[in-house]
């Protein structure tokens, strides 16, 4: 590869441009190009402390950028109970820790770093010493994503460490959103609020003398249905709360559990999973 004598006006003005970041201090940028081996051979400072450096910035707002997109506290949850949970922090589309940090680690590893410098074309100004030079390194993809976090690195003291604009460069030299637009971010519905443990969850709630005990009422026999089928019938009535639903199912079972289940959705205020209008 030729390199290309990135102290120029028009490549400085490529490189600001192409990371969308325009330094106060250009010395920094030029020094975030700055291999030890041609630091070494020539004088001046390096790209390594910078490195480091924006490693940091890079694992901080990549974390954050996914907190933001998915972190929610417990009570702006739909699923939020005001009389039993706790107002914590969650993660809506990882269930885990671990599955948290895969993510993350696929965001800012070499790899991916290096596909970034490569797509901006910035190997080609770095200023490498003749060692350098003779080994090739240009093409490594360790190299390639060195660069990457001294360019970060050069924008945390260019900017003074400045937050907002510390996130913007590393959401838009990332393209982070490829990373997370396929991320699924629906909340799972809590165990207790489910179909099938609706009964349970209404009967626990009466012992704990959070509803009256649930009245159900079954059909002698099937009933039949505006298609012409027949289904069992079964009403559920909580009689403090002022609520009942009636639900139709192939089997008596299912009938009183589905029942169970629409009177939590009435009172919490939630989606009806089965319910033809969300399908």
């Amino acid at each position: 590869m030729k390199m290309v004598n990135l102290n120029e006006d028009s490549n400085l003005e490529e490189v600001q441009r192409k990371i969308s970041y325009w330094f106060n201090n250009i010395d920094l940028l030029l020094q975030a190009f700055t291999r030890s081996s041609y630091s070494a051979q020539y004088g001046g400072e390096n790209n390594e402390v910078l490195e480091f450096l924006g490693d940091k910035v890079l694992d901080m707002y990549v974390t954050k950028v996914i907190a933001d997109r998915f972190g929610f506290m417990k009570s702006q949850s739909e699923y939020y109970d005001e009389d039993e949970d706790n107002n914590e922090y969650c993660i809506i589309a990882h269930k885990n820790e671990g599955d948290f940090t895969e993510l993350r680690k696929e965001i800012v590893n070499n790899k991916t770093l290096a596909k970034r410098i490569d797509k901006f074309g910035f190997a080609k100004y770095m200023y490498l010493g003749d060692s350098d030079l003779d080994n090739n390194v240009v093409n490594q993809e360790k190299v390639k994503a060195d660069l990457f976090e001294a360019i970060l690195g050069a924008i945390a003291i260019d900017c003074d460490w400045n937050q907002d604009d510390l996130q913007n460069s590393v959401e838009f030299m990332l393209k982070i959103d490829d990373f997370l637009e396929d991320v699924d971010t629906e909340e799972e519905r809590p165990a207790k609020f489910q179909e099938e443990n609706a009964i349970t969850t209404l009967k626990e709630m009466a012992e704990h003398g959070r509803c009256s005990i649930p009245e159900y009422y079954t059909s002698d026999g099937q009933v039949e249905m505006n298609d012409g089928s027949y289904m069992w019938e079964c009403t559920c009535y909580i009689r403090n709360w002022g609520i009942q639903q009636t639900a139709y199912a192939t089997s008596k079972k299912e009938a009183k559990r589905y029942a169970a289940y629409l009177v939590l959705c009435d009172y919490f205020g939630l989606n009806d999973e089965f319910s033809k209008d969300n399908e």
